[in-house]
């Protein structure tokens, strides 16, 4: 079986593998130069050297916010690094690069290589990439298509009455480097997920004032700077200062959006039998996977809240022995007991996600329980001990059983 796979991201990779595990011939379509999708640091923001908005989301200072034990490919662990949980971006970037390396990926990946047009035809795939080198087109067929492109690429920036009349900076997280470009400055952060506790911790460390705009209240416990000042959502904004929905007004210099992304698959055509809805939900989607209307279509990695490595990974073997198991006679009769998703959140559901896969007539190996018992001991660590949190050092001790050390103190889970 010959699978056409969009992007060379963690989602693309781990599909890349068990691709070749399974006999089948994978083509890996890459709009970038290397590697790793989100966790590629890159310098520059807004359009690249092919007119293309720049790929990256990392930034620099970036600090993974899970330990490298839930950041790993089943059978490939981190090497040299036993004594730190959490790492660099860079050191997670470097992992994937080895990762491709060893299990013979390269060679499977086009660089380069924008898909412009993915069309279904009556037994097969039609997908048509743009080499950005050298500008030329060349259209391929295949059997399958996996999507693995990522949902951290187009930016949401909310409309915020007076936004436009604001005089300083703002930037999305997408954009969000190096703190310096803030020394001094009064900064509003809107947004508290991930991106938007980090970037406000970088921040604070060089910015006159910090306003954090979120309604979190779990957040207001922790333990942030002393120039970080919590505060409600936004009502609105003048040329030089915010008001907020608790009626206060303040003095700002520059705000960063930490709001998020849209879902854009602007190069699937009608024919692919798939809906974007409110920028939010691909559908339709069973098991956050097939494409209900072309089931030799694939959706891997289109969730949020998760431990993405394992989790993706899951994802990639539930679909190939979906597709190794059903001849087409059979995918049609498998449509009729198929329900779509109604979101990519995870979350507290993420463990009932992962059993899901496993009640199917599709046998798969599931990710061993530790794995989602540290995900759990990790987030009340974080919630307790935030400013310490990247002390943290988890050791697996087997299938049944872990540790997390904290910082040379006694706090520990196990």
């Amino acid at each position: 079986m010959r699978v056409a796979i969009i992007g060379a991201g963690v989602a693309g990779l781990a599909s890349a593998r068990r691709c070749l595990e399974n006999d089948f011939e994978p083509i890996v379509y890459e709009r970038s130069k290397g590697v790793g999708g989100t966790w590629v640091y890159d310098e520059r923001t807004g359009i690249d050297e092919f007119g293309l908005p720049i790929h990256t989301s990392m930034y620099q200072n970036l600090m993974t916010n899970l330990p490298k034990e839930l950041m790993d490919f089943p059978n490939f662990p981190y090497t040299g690094l036993d004594d730190v949980s959490f790492l660099k971006s860079c050191q997670v970037q470097e992992y994937i690069e080895q990762f491709t390396e060893h299990f013979g990926l390269y060679k499977h990946i086009r660089f380069c290589s924008l898909v412009t047009s993915v069309e279904k035809l009556t037994n097969n795939w039609q997908v048509t990439a743009e080499d950005l080198k050298t500008k030329t087109s060349k259209t391929e067929y295949y059997d399958a298509v996996m999507v693995c492109n990522g949902h951290n690429a187009l930016p949401f920036t909310p409309d915020i009455p007076g936004n436009n009349d604001f005089d300083g900076i703002q930037i999305h997280s997408h954009n969000y480097r190096i703190p310096e470009h803030f020394t001094n400055l009064n900064v509003l952060i809107i947004g508290s997920g991930p991106s938007g506790v980090d970037i406000c911790s970088d921040v604070s460390k060089i910015a006159n004032q910090v306003y954090f705009s979120h309604h979190k209240p779990e957040l207001i416990e922790k333990d942030f700077p002393k120039n970080v000042i919590h505060k409600p959502d936004v009502e609105h904004f003048s040329k030089k200062s915010v008001s907020f929905k608790d009626k206060t007004e303040q003095t700002l210099d520059a705000i960063i959006y930490c709001t998020g992304y849209k879902i854009t698959l602007p190069f699937l055509k009608p024919s692919c039998g798939i809906n974007v809805l409110n920028d939010k939900l691909i559908t339709p989607l069973y098991k956050n996977i097939i494409n209900m209307n072309n089931p030799t279509m694939g959706f891997i990695g289109y969730l949020n809240l998760t431990f993405v490595f394992r989790i993706f990974d899951l994802q990639v073997r539930y679909y190939l022995e979906f597709l190794r198991q059903n001849s087409s006679s059979r995918l049609d009769c498998m449509i009729k007991m198929m329900t779509p998703v109604t979101t990519h959140f995870l979350g507290e559901n993420m463990l009932n996600y992962c059993k899901s896969l496993l009640l199917d007539k599709i046998k798969v190996e599931p990710i061993p329980p530790v794995y989602f018992e540290v995900y759990n001991g990790c987030h009340k660590l974080k919630d307790k001990y935030y400013r310490s949190y990247h002390s943290s050092v988890v050791r697996i001790i087997d299938s049944d059983d872990y540790v997390i050390e904290f910082d040379a103190k006694n706090a520990k889970n196990k």
